[in-house]
């Protein structure tokens, strides 16, 4: 693959999740004031999930904006195998999240919930698209790619936490 195909399929990541982001934006306000105690009932990692609307758009915010910079500073320059890297772990966490809280909350709450129909459509078919691209083309070596997915799993729930406090903190300041 050519450094400028690349470049162009990377603006694809920020884009991809832009829109998941704005599916869950405008449905999970209402779907969570219907549906959070039977959430809590099932998935007892959420038994403490308290957020208000604007806690979670200012999330949304943050985990929209930030790979859009992450990706425009990556495209400076060199396309460097580090900046490759940073890539696909951004991709790998949006991988993550398309399985963890989405595709995996089908099974468990046996129901539609905010953000599974862009995960399904768009993130989850982009990952495979986009790392089995790098694989075929021989972009990194397999060890390093799985190293990126292996990255964007380790980090992936320490970074929605830490998502989590940043918007409740700035709620308490706003």
């Amino acid at each position: 693959m050519r450094s400028p195909d690349l470049r162009r399929l990377f603006w694809y990541i920020p884009i991809i999740l832009a829109f998941h982001n704005a599916e869950e934006a405008l449905t999970m306000p209402q779907w969570i004031s219907v549906h959070l105690p039977m959430v809590q009932e099932k998935i007892l990692f959420f038994v403490r999930l308290q957020f208000s609307s604007t806690q979670l758009y200012i999330s949304l915010v943050l985990v929209t904006v930030l790979p859009f910079l992450l990706t425009f500073i990556c495209q400076r320059g060199k396309l460097t195998q580090r900046k490759l890297g940073v890539m696909l772990i951004l991709q790998s966490i949006i991988f993550w999240n398309a399985l963890v809280p989405h595709i995996a909350g089908i099974f468990v709450l046996r129901m539609y919930n905010p953000g599974v129909v862009t995960a399904l459509v768009c993130n989850v078919p982009f990952s495979f698209y986009l790392l089995n691209r790098v694989q075929q083309e021989g972009i990194l070596p397999n060890v390093v790619l799985r190293n990126c997915i292996i990255i964007g799993l380790a980090v992936y729930l320490p970074l929605v936490y830490l998502n989590h406090l940043i918007a409740q903190a700035l709620v308490s300041i706003f």
